[in-house]
């Protein structure tokens, strides 16, 4: 009989544990999302934009400057994706920025005119080899107007992640993480295509990705993951 009581007693602590567990958010917000390696990506994001804005070759050079330094290396992501796309017909837009380093020195040879200076730093940006340390994933992608894009993503207890994600500068962009049982962890929905999130899992898991495009055209954007 103490022994059936006992045993009762351990299933319910068990099933209250779990049930805590679902309820429980795994992973905390971290102040990482303005640390000096946030920061500089975040700034390379928008040396892109800039440059791309004003056809000039010098902040397109800065940015893959800085992309290798902290070692930004590009990975394929599957994406689920939410919503409707909604793109009336009156209004189109065609691809400026890229946030591929290829193709980010090819457009600044384009903008630099034949300036032999700029010619030389984007010669010496192609050669540069990346930093051992500091590994950044970037993955670039489009969501379309009115929808959301979602990433799984697996993270390690313990250790801090920082989700930088920046877009074309043609809508407003929100970025939200959840866990596996459906918990808004943190997010990012301050009216620009420009956010920043950093969470400190609480256990290794998967964690939810979710961009979503208020627009009324679809975003190009540029997702780091460190």
């Amino acid at each position: 009989m103490f022994k059936q009581i006992l045993l009762g007693a351990m299933m319910l602590v068990s099933v209250s544990a779990f049930a805590q567990e679902q309820n429980q958010p795994a992973a905390d917000v971290d102040a990482k999302a303005t640390s000096d390696v946030a920061q500089q990506l975040a700034l390379a994001n928008q040396l892109v934009k800039y440059g791309y804005d004003t056809k000039t070759a010098l902040p397109l050079i800065q940015a893959v400057q800085i992309y290798k330094k902290l070692n930004v290396t590009t990975e394929a992501r599957e994406k689920a994706s939410e919503g409707d796309a909604k793109q009336p017909d009156n209004i189109t837009k065609t691809d400026v920025v890229s946030f591929d380093e290829a193709k980010i020195l090819e457009d600044a040879t384009t903008f630099a005119a034949g300036d032999k200076n700029l010619l030389a730093l984007i010669n010496d940006a192609k050669k540069a080899s990346r930093s051992p340390v500091n590994g950044v994933i970037r993955h670039s992608d489009r969501v379309n107007a009115g929808c959301t894009d979602i990433y799984t993503v697996r993270c390690r207890g313990g250790e801090s992640t920082t989700v930088i994600v920046s877009g074309d500068g043609d809508t407003d962009l929100d970025l939200y993480v959840y866990d596996e049982n459906g918990n808004l962890i943190t997010y990012d929905n301050d009216g620009s295509d420009d956010c920043v999130v950093s969470f400190n899992p609480r256990w290794t898991g998967p964690f939810r990705i979710k961009i979503k495009n208020l627009g009324r055209v679809y975003n190009r954007y540029n997702m780091l993951i460190f």
